[in-house]
């Protein structure tokens, strides 16, 4: 498979995959609601548990504070309040994390997260199935 692409087919690859994301732990916090079943339909399928979802900072909060977490899928910004401030929390325990914004540009973002794996909304879904995999799955 050329590059980093990611098989979500048939395949030995995806048989491979499915199993490296099994009962994985994964936090979700999206305060749009169909926002919030779509993605938890995507981690799902990749046989992920998700933890939530949850629509608010303090809730995510109490999620990492109080949960074992194999990962987290946060949107930015939750009912007017950004999540930048729990990012530190995750790095420092060693949990992979994507963050999600309606807005593309990294300068937006505070400079020690713009290196952090995000995905820009609308979703396109492949993409976003296969950067879970690149960032969730057990290696």
């Amino acid at each position: 498979m050329p590059g980093n692409q990611v098989a979500l087919d048939g395949s030995k690859c995806h048989r491979a995959i499915m199993k490296a994301l099994t009962d994985r732990r994964i936090l979700l916090a999206e305060d749009e609601a169909l926002i919030a079943l779509e993605v938890e339909g995507v981690l799902q399928d990749l046989g992920c548990k998700v933890v939530g979802p949850v629509s608010r900072v303090d809730e995510a909060h109490g999620h990492v504070e109080s949960s074992s977490l194999d990962g987290a899928l946060l949107d930015v910004n939750l009912r007017g309040q950004q999540i930048f401030w729990l990012l530190p929390k995750l790095v420092e325990r060693g949990i992979p994390l994507i963050i999600t914004s309606g807005y593309d540009d990294a300068t937006l973002f505070p400079e020690s997260f713009r290196t952090v794996p995000r995905m820009a909304k609308p979703f396109d879904f492949v993409a976003l199935r296969r950067l879970c995999v690149e960032v969730f799955a057990k290696t």
